[in-house]
């Protein structure tokens, strides 16, 4: 009976130890898998990112260009009102830009993944959309400087001229990728 008890526990032992390495193995390979999904998820959705902050930039080149350039301290109060408008537009594609960004945030994650290009991907759109979102209250502040200015001269110089509206969002300077710096944030 000893050698019975023996040859069981033996088995027993063989059994229990098979059973850790395939189920180690198996979990192994549904970890590869999952951040094989992860990264082709990055890899797309930073393409559509990339399309879009491309759009973005060529918004914020017209707003200059077709806006901005038409502002003159004398004739404010007559192009103001497509300039807000403008801004509105401005923010919603911000607003696009957003929600791509947090997708990728919740792809990125805290995860260093095993190619470089990936790795790059994640670290440029945090980066980018910090900058984007900071070029934005940039412009933002810098056209209500100019507004405030126009209804302090007004007001002082008694003109008669109604004080204008401030452009209002609840946007504020971000720190997306949380390196202590507000990456396109200018000091006025």
């Amino acid at each position: 009976m000893t050698k019975q008890v023996k040859i069981l526990f033996s088995l027993g032992i063989f059994l229990i130890i098979a059973g850790l390495i395939t189920n180690f193995t198996m979990s192994f390979s549904a970890d590869k898998e999952e951040v094989s999904k992860r990264m082709k998820k990055v890899d797309k959705t930073y393409e559509i990112f990339k399309r879009e902050a491309s759009n973005f930039s060529t918004t914020r080149d017209n707003l200059y260009d077709n806006v901005f350039a038409e502002l003159y301290f004398e004739t404010l109060n007559l192009s103001i009102n497509n300039c807000l408008i403008e801004l509105e537009k401005y923010e919603q594609k911000l607003d696009e830009m957003a929600k791509i960004a947090e997708e990728l945030k919740e792809s990125c994650g805290d995860i260093y993944f095993p190619e470089a290009d990936t790795n790059n991907k994640c670290q440029t759109y945090a980066l980018s959309y910090e900058e984007m979102v900071n070029y934005f209250m940039n412009d933002i502040v810098q056209v209500n400087q100019n507004i405030e200015e126009y209804n302090k001269y007004n007001e002082e110089n008694q003109t008669g001229i109604a004080p204008l509206q401030k452009y209002n969002t609840t946007k504020k300077y971000i720190d997306f990728n949380n390196d202590k710096e507000y990456a396109g944030k200018e000091d006025f």
